[in-house]
C-alpha cells in the first residue's frame, strides 16, 4: 500500500497534456476548408463536355458561313460572266442584220422577176427570132410558148447566158414598174461583175436589148 500511493518523482516534473479548444477547432478548420477543393474539381469535370460541344458548334457554325459566302460570291460571279457573254453575243451578231436584209431584198426581187409575167394579149406564142438566136435558159431550150416573157435567148457570141438572164430579170423589172416593152435598163454581169446599161425595143414578137460591150438579149 506504501508503494501504491507513492508518486513517482519523474511523472511529478511534467504538468498533464490536455486537447485544448483551440488545437481542435484549427483541425476542424482545415478539413472545412479542404472540402470546397474537392467539390471545385468534380465540378470542372463535369463541366468539360459541355465546353467540347460548344467549341464544335462554333467551328461547325464558323465553316458554313464561310462556304455560304464562297457560294454566293461564285454564283454571283458566273452570272455577271453569262450576262457578258450573251451581251458580246448580241453585239457581235448585230453588224450582219444589214447584210442580211439586202441578200433578202436581192432574193425577193429575183423571185419576182423569175415568176410568169402577164405580157399584152395577142403575142405570138411561136414567134420568129433572128438567125443565131441561142436559147440562155430551160423555157427557151424546151421551145415553152412566148408571150409572158419568160423566154430568153443570146444574140450574139460575146454574149453569155448568164448575162442574158440577167438582162431579162433586169427588162422585167422595168416592164412591171413602169408597164412599157420598151426603155432604158441596167443590168449586172454575173461573169465581170460589171453593170451595163442597155437599150430594149419591142416589135410585138420579141423584145430586143442591146448594149454594154455588143450584147444582145431576145425576150419573148
Amino acid at each position: 500500500m506504501a508503494m501504491a500511493d507513492s508518486v513517482d518523482p519523474e511523472t511529478t516534473q511534467f504538468p498533464p497534456v490536455r486537447a485544448t479548444p483551440q488545437a481542435i477547432n484549427l483541425g476542424s478548420s482545415a478539413q472545412l476548408q479542404a472540402s470546397p477543393q474537392g467539390n471545385n474539381r468534380g465540378n470542372n469535370r463535369g463541366n468539360g463536355p459541355v465546353i467540347a460541344l460548344l467549341s464544335l458548334l462554333l467551328v461547325i457554325t464558323v465553316a458554313a458561313g464561310v462556304w455560304l459566302l464562297v457560294g454566293l460570291d461564285g454564283d454571283k460571279n458566273s452570272s455577271e460572266s453569262s450576262a457578258l457573254a450573251t451581251d458580246s453575243s448580241i453585239t457581235a451578231t448585230q453588224p450582219t442584220q444589214p447584210a442580211e436584209s439586202e441578200e433578202a431584198a436581192a432574193s425577193s426581187a429575183t423571185t419576182q422577176a423569175e415568176e410568169s409575167t402577164a405580157a399584152p394579149s395577142g403575142r405570138p406564142a411561136q414567134p420568129t427570132l433572128p438567125d443565131g438566136a441561142m436559147p440562155a435558159n430551160d423555157a427557151a431550150a424546151s421551145n415553152a410558148d412566148a408571150g409572158n416573157l419568160n423566154n430568153v435567148y443570146s444574140g450574139s457570141v460575146v454574149t453569155s447566158a448568164e448575162f442574158a438572164r440577167a438582162v431579162r430579170d433586169a427588162f422585167v423589172l422595168h416592164y412591171l414598174d413602169t408597164n412599157e416593152l420598151s426603155g432604158q435598163i441596167q443590168a449586172t454581169s454575173p461573169v465581170t461583175g460589171d453593170t451595163y446599161s442597155l437599150s430594149c425595143e419591142d416589135n410585138g414578137q420579141f423584145v430586143t436589148c442591146s448594149g454594154g460591150n455588143n450584147a444582145v438579149v431576145y425576150i419573148s
